[in-house]
């Protein structure tokens, strides 16, 4: 089940690793880098010019708040290659319409947050490109705090949150902060890495996010779940996770989180090296398809690769290869079941989830695991799949299942 609470702090449990005393931060030096020229648009305000060391020493907050203050939608918020230490008793505000940008892959910000979060933005057509925001200090926050938004575009950001350094937890970004509906955002071409969270909606939110686009980003070594699509007193709608890389979390999270959601495409993403499973969806959400992804030592602890919970209907796991030749622990692949007791924690009533299919995938079995599990499932099929590992009375189990449809999968 998805973790659920009520606080900003406390939308994660983090992991245990998160704990202890804290070291310098790792390198991560296999991990994409954003680079290319910086972006410019409008009238340029540079922080250099209003006072900004970027010496990495220097607190040049005031600075950025000068820069900021200054610029009018439109504009550009130039921060030059360097590294800037920022102390912020209060969060930066981004302004409606300006464009935040540094040097891909050469600025960073060290921030040193004394609120709940580093940077906060709302409004409409506000972007951020090619900066570094990396948590300096063992505090409490959010590296970027979106209130009601529409056209928010990040691009080529890394969000570094040592979230195995301190013990505070640190996610990446917060969406719903306003009970409003909000729309449009973009996040591609970024880094999310050692956060507790990579991004997430409080639980209790009443906000509503519609056309969120994710793609051609990293998230790896995160402390809870990488993309947390998941309110129970909001919702989500309209959602694409295309061409990501998820990898390397070993924690109680998973790569993608959907709760309460519809229409949502996870497609051409690679997730690798999981131990809870990679995708997760419950809490009555609909119209939802895991695509053309491949899985690799996924569900190593327990679960699956992919997971349907809670009343979820019209579910499709299609064309994805799932390797899991590694795995020791005996786990369905992909498990579509009722899952816990009682009504979700978005107080709907806990079922079997309907219309789930399995088709064209490629699942690379180790004697362990099954291929595909329905308990109780009603309708939806599991046809034309390609088994190699585990005999057909082995790979596939209908516990319970009504008017699925089954036939066309191949077995070696």
């Amino acid at each position: 089940m998805l973790a659920l609470t009520t606080t900003a702090g406390a939308a994660a449990f983090v992991a245990a690793s998160c704990a202890g005393a804290p070291h310098p931060p790792a390198p991560d030096d296999d991990l994409p880098r954003p680079s290319g020229a910086p972006l410019r648009r409008g009238t340029v305000h540079d922080v250099r010019a209003a006072g900004a060391t970027g010496d990495g020493r220097t607190d040049d907050a005031g600075a950025f708040v000068r820069s900021l203050a200054a610029a009018r939608s439109g504009d550009t918020v130039a921060v030059p290659a360097g590294t800037y230490r920022l102390v912020l008793p209060q969060p930066l505000e981004l302004p409606a319409g300006v464009l935040l940008a540094g040097q891909p892959g050469r600025t960073v910000l060290r921030v040193e947050p004394g609120a709940t979060a580093a940077v906060e933005v709302a409004g409409t057509e506000a972007a951020i490109d090619g900066l570094e925001l990396a948590r300096n200090a063992d505090v409490e926050t959010v590296l970027l705090r979106v209130g009601q938004v529409d056209r928010l575009i990040l691009s080529r950001v890394v969000l570094s949150g040592a979230a195995d350094s301190y013990d505070a937890f640190c996610h990446g970004i917060q969406l719903g902060v306003t009970d409003d509906v909000s729309t449009g955002l973009v996040v591609r071409d970024c880094l999310f890495h050692r956060l507790t969270y990579g991004l997430y909606q409080a639980n209790e939110s009443t906000a509503i996010t519609v056309g969120v686009q994710v793609t051609g980003s990293t998230f790896a070594r995160n402390a809870n779940t990488d993309l947390e699509f998941n309110s129970p007193a909001g919702s989500f709608r309209d959602v694409v996770v295309r061409d990501c890389t998820f990898r390397d979390n070993d924690s109680p999270g998973f790569a993608v989180g959907i709760a309460h959601c519809a229409e949502v495409t996870v497609t051409d993403c690679s997730i690798t090296n999981y131990r809870m499973e990679a995708v997760h969806v419950e809490d009555w959400s609909s119209d939802v398809t895991v695509s053309g992804c491949r899985f690799t030592a996924c569900g190593l602890r327990e679960f699956a690769h992919v997971q349907v919970i809670s009343g979820c209907t019209r579910v499709t796991v299609r064309g994805n290869t799932h390797d899991a030749e590694t795995n020791t622990e005996p786990i369905a692949l992909v498990n579509a079941l009722a899952g816990g007791r009682g009504d979700t924690a978005g107080g709907r009533a806990t079922v079997p989830p309907t219309a789930v299919t399995v088709t064209g995938n490629e699942f690379r079995c180790s004697p362990d695991v099954q291929a595909v599990a329905f308990h109780g499932v009603g309708g939806g099929a599991i046809t034309g799949n390609r088994v190699t590992g585990l005999s057909a009375e082995d790979a596939i189990l209908l516990d319970g299942a009504k008017a699925v449809a089954v036939g066309g999968n191949s077995f070696s």
